[in-house]
């Protein structure tokens, strides 16, 4: 949706001929200035964030409102504007939506959609919230939210996209396309500094090198000194310091084709991030004869880091005046904690316009290098120290052949998918040894047939139908060293899926700007193996696909010409629903089917220009998920059942919403002043649902004001997030009866930015 028009003009009651030559003469020039500001393009125009996308979340260029998909795109423009650092960043904006990395942005990023996300750490998982950048699939996201920037746009599909991307996509999927390469030349840089030291350069510099072909190069650095202090060592945790570059090259090979070639890759070497850690007992050694048993503190106590544990002695490790300090966690750990991910990738895109078929090809490979540090329980004892190594190497090719004709668009393709990962986990000891050690090969090999029809009707009824094929290949093995597991075993597994998923709908458009469509969507998500603390057959065994089933009802309007309006419910059900279920540390977890998951719910969201000056984004997702399974499982010899349980990270009710104020300050340009603000309600942190991992409800606003000159080449612009300086968890874990750890978000910072662009 374009923004107003801004414009204003002025009136006066007397004709120039009737006043004095001085007047005149003044008058004129007033004039000639006017003419030349008014030359220059509306700033208030330029800073407006409301405008129409154009997204390609059916494998075509559409408008964000004609697509019948619940989707939400943000351009690489409106990113840069509302100081979005990191693509993920947007996960604010967007109802239904959520993002948590248990052991730190770069290393695992997950994304949580209507509730559906990926309940296990282990690297030899995909996620079934898809993470697809210039649209290539990364299967291992670590290290991808280090490349994104120099956005073109983002495209958040919510719901099972089990037609056209297929690639186990039940929950939904996240498109970053990085900005093409120009025409004409252009180039822009941005450096900001900030809180705990941090820096961040960026650049890009695009345009033609002959008349057939055009370049673009984008680089970004980020460094900063850590946010967390480990208190045992005075060492800073939770650092940064990654670096990421894409160049890309565009030939245009005849009037109908063209080729670009794409080269990216990124690295980082910084410090793990810190635990709060956690005892859940009044008193590490209980008097049997006065004390029932070990007695639990009360989910305030804990949560404040209060309690202790039989095992770990914690009390008071973290707590300052009986309230924890995210900005200051204790590790004991021996051998320091790291975090090291080098990541390469390279792509080609064909395509090829026939008399009335276009040719798509998308030839993709993609590497990651990952070493990981972690200090489960914060002491000096070695005892859950951890060490995960994932070597990686990806190969995807896609064709697609689409069409269109009076009555109907279509597109039809193939898809394959390859993936190596070997993977090492190791806890050593204070003796330098090895206390556990698993190594893990994984291999897999997928390939699919998918297409899709949009066929009219009649003028204002469009059917939408869909289907793919898929069939999967996974070989496992592990190589059990040292472990204090004692059923560890040597093992060599595979198994094989095939699915086939689709998509049937109807879209109806009674009048210009509206769409109300109602479709049945399915998804499927292949099965797998873990690849991380295997106690016993039992978790080496294969764990079975995931299936779902969607139905949606949906809404695109604009309303008196300028405020856009979507809206969807939806109900899912997801069937043997794939989650890791922790034991304890002695017995490890299990990742398995642990029942069927249903999920209801609702998303609203509205752009709004209220007046010329004056600008509002707004949001709200309501979503109830539960659990029904019979499976029991133990912890410490006690049963539990995950039935009735809600799914993690899943608020039952969220909102955002951000306003914009534009004041022009005539030839001197014009400030922005932006806040915004997004709140979810109480929530679990874990499968299991257990009391200590409920979070309450919070909220986190941010600001920003930025000045920019009357061209717009150059601004500056002054920000702070978590304004609050709320603190909450974005993870948290049980490591047993008696005592777990939590995973801090970022508390408040502030930074100053400036950009220039050519």
């Amino acid at each position: 949706m374009s923004a107003p028009n801004r414009s204003h003009h002025h009136h006066s009651d007397a004709e120039p001929s009737q006043r004095p030559t001085s007047t005149r003469k003044l008058l004129a020039s007033a004039i000639a200035l006017t003419a030349g500001i008014n030359a220059l393009p509306a700033l208030a125009d330029q800073q407006s964030v409301l405008e129409e996308v154009t997204v390609t979340a059916q494998k075509r260029e559409q408008s964000m409102q004609d697509v019948s998909v619940a989707v939400s795109a943000f351009s690489g423009d409106a990113i840069d504007k509302m100081g979005f650092e990191e693509g993920l960043d947007i996960t604010q904006q967007v109802p239904n939506m959520n993002f948590f990395a248990i052991f730190g942005e770069a290393s695992s990023p997950s994304v949580s959609l209507r509730g559906i996300s990926l309940v296990n750490f282990s690297d030899s998982w995909e996620s079934p919230v898809s993470i697809y950048v210039d649209d290539v699939y990364r299967g291992n996201p670590a290290g991808s939210a280090i490349q994104l920037f120099d956005l073109e746009r983002v495209e958040v599909l919510r719901g099972p996209q089990g037609t056209l991307y297929g690639r186990n996509t039940t929950g939904g999927l996240v498109h970053y396309v990085s900005r093409k390469p120009t025409e004409e030349f252009e180039a822009n840089v941005s450096a900001s500094i900030g809180t705990y030291s941090e820096s961040i350069l960026e650049g890009s510099m695009s345009g033609p090198i002959s008349d057939s072909v055009r370049g673009r190069v984008a680089v970004k650095s980020t460094q900063n000194d850590g946010w967390q202090t480990n208190t045992v060592t005075g060492d800073k945790l939770n650092d940064t310091d990654s670096f990421g570059y894409r160049t890309q090259l565009e030939f245009d090979l005849s009037d109908s084709g063209s080729l670009l070639l794409n080269v990216h890759g990124s690295s980082a070497d910084q410090q793990s991030v810190g635990f709060a850690h956690m005892g859940y007992l009044e008193y590490a050694d209980p008097d049997p004869e006065i004390d029932a048993g070990a007695p639990t503190c009360s989910i305030g106590r804990i949560q404040s880091g209060l309690c202790t544990s039989e095992s770990f002695n914690m009390t008071g490790a973290e707590a300052v005046d009986g309230k924890f300090d995210p900005e200051h966690v204790a590790s004991g750990a021996a051998n320091g904690l790291g975090t090291q991910i080098d990541t390469f990738g390279t792509s080609a895109t064909l395509s090829w316009d026939f008399e009335n078929i276009t040719l798509t090809s998308i030839t993709a490979y993609e590497e990651l290098d990952k070493f990981l540090q972690d200090d489960g329980d914060g002491t000096a004892i070695v005892y859950f120290d951890e060490q995960y190594g994932v070597d990686a190497e990806q190969y995807t090719q896609e064709f697609r052949l689409s069409g269109s004709t009076e009555s109907s668009n279509w597109v039809t393709g193939f898809y394959y998918y390859k993936d190596d990962r070997g993977l090492v986990t190791e806890a050593p000891t204070t003796a330098d040894g090895l206390w556990h050690r698993e190594i893990v090969t994984l291999d897999s090999e997928s390939w699919a047939l998918f297409g899709q029809l949009e066929y009219d009707l009649s003028s204002t009824l469009t059917l939408v139908s869909g289907l793919r094929y898929t069939e999967e290949e996974r070989d496992f093995t592990q190589d059990a060293g040292p472990s204090f597991y004692a059923d560890a075993v040597d093992t060599q597994k595979d198994l094989s899926d095939n699915a086939t998923t689709g998509r049937i709908g109807l879209d109806w458009r009674p009048a210009s700007g509206t769409l109300a469509y109602a479709s049945y969507s399915t998804g499927f998500k292949s099965g797998g193996f873990s690849g991380s603390y295997n106690a016993n057959d039992l978790a080496t065994d294969p764990v079975g696909a995931e299936t779902i089933e969607n139905f949606e009802l949906g809404l695109k309007t604009t309303l008196a010409d300028v405020y856009r309006l979507n809206a969807a419910a939806f109900h899912y059900t997801v069937e043997d629903y794939q989650a890791q279920v922790f034991i304890s540390v002695d017995e490890g977890s299990v990742i398995t089917n642990a029942g069927d998951v249903t999920g209801t719910g609702a998303e609203i969201e509205l752009t709004a220009p209220i007046t010329d000056n004056f600008e509002v984004i707004a949001g709200a997702g309501w979503l109830s998920t539960g659990f029904d399974s019979d499976q029991i499982f133990f912890v410490a010899g006690d049963a539990y059942t995950l039935d009735g349980n809600e799914l993690p990270s899943a608020p039952g009710f969220t909102y955002n919403l951000m306003a914009r104020y534009y004041m022009s300050l005539g030839e001197s340009g014009e400030l922005v002043f932006q806040g915004d603000y997004a709140w979810q309600d109480d929530h679990y942190l874990q499968i299991e649902n257990d009391p200590y991992s409920r979070h309450q409800a919070y909220g986190l606003a941010n600001a920003k004001i930025s000045w920019h000159s009357p061209t717009d080449a150059y601004s500056v612009e002054a920000f702070a997030r978590n304004l609050a300086n709320e603190e909450y968890f974005t993870y948290q874990n049980s490591l047993g009866s008696d005592w777990g750890y939590g995973v801090w978000g970022q508390p408040r910072t502030a930074g100053v930015r400036f950009n220039w662009k050519l």
